[in-house]
């Protein structure tokens, strides 16, 4: 259990804060806001919408980033299982990789995932937690765990890493808890794939359960968030916790301590190189510098190693990577004519298109023609390129006169005019260009 003491400032402490001190240089921070997936610099200043809005009812309501720089979505619809959902994951520079989806092994009454989410260092796993039931009234049973599968692309069932709560990853390996103590999985060729776990530290109190833990990739930092039992959410707290390296036990000396926070915090993300933080409270989403040990003999509250600067104040769930997609190296940047969600500012750059376009689509109405209603930041040409599979099969194109919406007519290519019935309920990809970004919306075809 953390203890929260500071004892006076010793040589090692000193340089431990010297090595916290430093900032990191490429990090991003990406998180939800406004039912899109976002990424912004860390002063806020620049920021890019990846997701757009969702193209169907599911909103976006989870991300992570791994320590490539991947970034992994998560769609949901409101008050359904976390069975129906939808993934989408991007490269560090904002291109899309893959589509998929989180799933589950089948017979559970309720899913409830994900309740965290991570993905390994080269983008291609993604792990997260769950919180599933099965049966009803006394014989219902419940089941705590972290299940791991391809990030992109798999919809078989993924494998259960059994008793390990609340999964999160340090490197490959999973770091979970069993409530109480945190849990740091056995190094070898399998991980994340495997259920050899071994304690590590305990994490809670008395009265107190550990809910989520995210550990820096040099594994020299932790932040262990915990709750009162039987409070639900309520009385949240985060705890910041030193090592000398991944798996080494917590300091003796008393060099630990408590997140400032206005409100409850929650969604802990470290900077692989443990020198940046960021997390949600009743401010929003929030990036600080992590804590410089030892600030007095007194004091259990963290002594920041720089003061918190808020990205969004309606963002949640952020996770910090060595993203660059808030920054392309070329072509316009992020932002949108008015303003981004949360306040923040978007580097006066163009936005990305935004396509209104009615949820069903017959295959036959590509023959006369499909509106879109396209809304763009600036004057120029609008394109739209309508595929299934690698198959062009409709397009369209308007030129907008100023900023603001245009209405741009899809319709069938030549060769596609009299054989619009052979592409019912295949999904049609629409890429709508404009201002050098693109985006693009998928429908199922009537």
């Amino acid at each position: 259990m953390p203890s929260a003491r500071f004892l006076p400032i010793a040589l090692a402490a000193a340089a431990l804060a010297g090595a916290v001190a430093r900032p990191a240089g490429a990090t991003q921070v990406a998180y939800v806001d406004g039912d899109q997936v976002w990424v912004s610099t860390l002063d806020g200043t620049q920021k890019r919408s990846l997701s757009g809005p969702s193209p169907d009812e599911k909103q976006w309501r989870e991300v992570t980033q791994g320590d490539d720089g991947s970034v992994l979505g998560v769609r949901r619809e409101s008050g359904k299982m976390g069975t129906i959902n939808a993934t989408r994951l991007w490269g560090p520079d904002g291109t899309l990789r893959g589509e998929g989806a989180l799933t589950a092994p089948s017979g559970r009454t309720s899913y409830a995932f994900p309740v965290t989410l991570d993905l390994t260092p080269d983008g291609k796993t993604v792990v997260y937690g769950y919180a599933n039931w099965t049966g009803f009234g006394l014989s219902t049973q419940y089941e705590f765990g972290t299940y791991a599968e391809g990030s992109s692309g798999w919809y078989v069932a993924p494998f259960d890493i059994t008793d390990a709560r609340a999964g999160t990853l340090v490197g490959r390996r999973v770091v979970a808890n069993d409530s109480t103590t945190v849990l740091l999985q056995d190094d070898g060729s399998s991980v994340p794939h495997s259920n050899d776990f071994h304690p590590w530290f305990t994490g809670a109190g008395a009265g107190e359960s550990v809910s989520r833990v995210d550990v820096a990739a040099n594994g020299k930092l932790a932040a262990v968030e915990t709750w009162p039992n039987g409070s639900g959410t309520n009385g949240r707290k985060v705890a910041m916790v030193p090592f000398a390296s991944l798996g080494a036990p917590p300091p003796s000396d008393g060099s630990d301590c408590y997140l400032p926070a206005q409100g409850e915090p929650s969604y802990v993300s470290i900077s692989q190189d443990g020198t940046r933080m960021a997390w949600h409270d009743d401010r929003g989403v929030v990036v600080a510098g992590t804590p410089v040990w030892f600030p007095s003999a007194a004091a259990s509250t963290c002594n920041l190693s720089s003061p918190p600067v808020v990205i969004s104040a309606s963002g949640t769930m952020p996770s910090l990577g060595p993203s660059t997609a808030a920054t392309p190296a070329a072509g316009p940047g992020p932002g949108s004519g008015g303003g981004t969600p949360g306040g923040g500012s978007s580097g006066g750059a163009a936005a990305a298109p935004k396509v209104s376009l009615s949820k069903t689509l017959r295959a036959a109405a590509l023959k006369a023609g499909v509106s879109l209603k396209v809304t763009v930041a600036k004057a120029g040409k609008v394109t739209a390129t309508a595929k299934v599979g690698k198959k062009t099969v409709a397009t369209g194109k308007a030129t907008a006169k100023r900023a603001g919406t245009v209405e741009v007519k899809l319709k069938a290519t030549k060769a596609y005019r009299k054989r619009l019935s052979s592409l019912r309920r295949k999904v049609l990809a629409i890429a709508v260009k404009a201002g050098g970004r693109t985006v693009t919306v998928k429908r199922t075809l009537r």
